[in-house]
């Protein structure tokens, strides 16, 4: 016997016919529904295809009502095991880590097709680390299938200590549940075995080296309200990138990871869009990089694969990104082609996608994976007006900054679409989230107050006007109108009520700006 619960056990077996092949065999009583809820297991388990997760060969109902699956055996302790045998102290990086495979996981089961798979029933005698720590995932006993629109399960099941409310409460549970049950597992494992519903400190009390980024996703995991909480586990994983191991990959300018590494900006991600078509974000979000690249802050921004191409074309690709160049977007989704050196300029990396357009289909797991590519301490992620799709849904979960840019078009920010964006911009502030208004242009003063009436919020900054003629002018040029010094102080100006939101004030001083008079005080009388 390998190990039992309160319905089955697990049994080690060794194979007649396949000499030295070894099985876990695990028995359990089945009797009326019981029998149903078993081969609902074992059909579940048959369809999985990860790793990391048990692989089901067989599967048999004896004539005395005893089911059995017949499993690949997984050698090695359960990370109960391990935590016992460290006197329940592990190593917060080896936490993480176990975190993010498991977060792997469960991203794996909620997509899964035709429909998510909800495991609700996390804890560390479910979870076995092999020698090279690495993560599988057993007992599927309690997993089910989520349906869309059922207000209950027909069984509540789950681990005292781990579960969820709602597993308590006889309410629907879906992926949140899990992500409820992780967040359960940490504070257990980071707290030396305390259990969250026991009402026990805050973490910062049991253990003080652990990161502030780790105790606010927990908080987030561990809401009581499935609303509240982090949504999936793509966005847990965005939320936690900064602690990750991996290193920068593809960076090799020396005086840029220098400054990368003695940086005090902790990691940002900044999603940037339009509330409306033609309000200018892409502008905005170029203008932005380049205040970084000013400021000598490592940046990178990210053209939003599912949107119309528009950023190599106004950086001038063809002149200046690097030959060859894969774009980063294309390489993610076919990972046998080869990654060319990133596009950079100065500070900032480049990211936009194929003017040709994306051929691909763009996921969250791809956006995970880009932002480790990059591996800035600032990344902007530009949407353009996207902000329904899936990705960026899941991008603004997770983003530490949201900026919408609105202009002073009449009646735009009360169309039907801009409403409901709105009141999504407002569920995201419910949640943490700081969302940040930039008017793009100025109105007469006589219309300036009702402009600012009909917007969701007031503008936290205003870009100044510059004429349309400058810009396309600098393009058919091959340059990037931000990095002139007169425009580039204008700007800066502009957007330092947004700037000193999101950097510390010691960075906005790296870089004296010219203290001469702006061209924009003569487009703003002209305006």
């Amino acid at each position: 016997m390998l190990g039992q619960g309160g319905m089955s056990q697990v049994y080690l077996a060794r194979d007649k016919k396949l000499k030295g092949k070894r099985w876990a065999v695990k028995e359990v009583m089945c009797v009326d529904s019981d029998e149903t809820a078993f081969v609902e297991e074992a059909e579940m388990l048959a369809k999985l295809g990860h790793a990391q997760l048990p692989q089901l060969v067989d599967y048999f109902i004896t004539e005395d009502g005893k089911g059995y699956l017949v499993m690949d055996y997984i050698e090695g302790p359960t990370l109960q095991d391990l935590f016992e045998k460290n006197h329940r102290e592990l190593p917060v990086t080896l936490i993480v880590q176990i975190a993010f495979q498991l977060l792997d996981i469960f991203h794996y089961l909620h997509t899964f097709q035709p429909r998510p798979i909800i495991y609700r029933d996390l804890k560390p005698s479910n979870v076995m680390i092999n020698q090279h720590h690495q993560v599988r995932l057993i007992d599927f006993g309690v997993a089910r299938q989520f349906k869309q629109g059922q207000s209950s399960d027909t069984m509540q099941m789950g681990t005292i200590g781990f579960a969820a409310p709602e597993q308590y409460l006889g309410q629907q549970t879906d992926a949140r549940t899990d992500l409820y049950t992780l967040g359960s597992m940490l504070y257990y494992l980071l707290s030396g075995g305390h259990y969250v519903y026991s009402k026990a400190k805050p973490l910062e009390l049991r253990r003080d080296e652990i990161p502030e980024t780790l105790r606010t996703t927990i908080h987030f995991l561990l809401q009581d309200q499935p609303q509240n909480r982090c949504q999936t586990a793509m966005e847990v994983k965005l939320r936690l990138r900064s602690l990750t191991p991996e290193a920068d990959l593809h960076v090799t300018d020396s005086q840029i990871q220098t400054t990368a590494q003695q940086s005090n900006i902790s990691d940002k991600l900044i999603v940037i869009g339009g509330l409306f078509a033609g309000v200018g974000a892409t502008f905005t979000a170029i203008t932005l990089a380049r205040i970084l690249h000013a400021l000598q802050i490592p940046n990178a921004l990210v053209e939003q694969p599912t949107i119309e191409p528009d950023l190599y074309m106004l950086l001038y690709g063809d002149r200046h990104a690097p030959s060859p160049y894969m774009f980063p977007s294309d390489h993610l989704c076919n990972p046998s082609s080869t990654y060319t050196s990133p596009w950079l300029n100065g500070f900032t990396t480049w990211a936009p996608i194929n003017p040709d357009g994306f051929q691909g289909t763009w996921q969250a797991s791809h956006a995970f994976k880009l932002l480790h590519m990059l591996k800035k301490p600032i990344i902007l992620w530009d949407v353009s007006t996207q902000w329904e799709h899936p990705t960026v849904e899941e991008l603004c979960y997770s983003a530490d900054e949201i900026i919408v840019i609105v202009d002073s078009s009449p009646g735009k920010c009360d169309r039907p679409r801009s409403r409901q964006r709105i009141e999504k911009f407002a569920s995201y502030q419910q949640r943490g989230k700081r969302v940040h208004y930039i008017a793009n242009g100025l109105l007469p003063p006589h219309l300036h107050g009702e402009w600012l009436d009909s917007l969701p919020a007031k503008p936290l900054c205003t870009m100044p006007l510059i004429a349309r003629s400058e810009v396309v002018q600098a393009v058919w040029k091959g340059e990037c109108i931000q990095d002139q010094p007169l425009y580039l102080e204008g700007f800066y100006e502009a957007l330092k009520p947004l700037l000193s939101k999101i950097l510390p004030e010691e960075n906005l001083n790296q870089f004296t700006l010219h203290p001469r008079k702006s061209l924009f005080s003569r487009f703003n009388k002209r305006g």
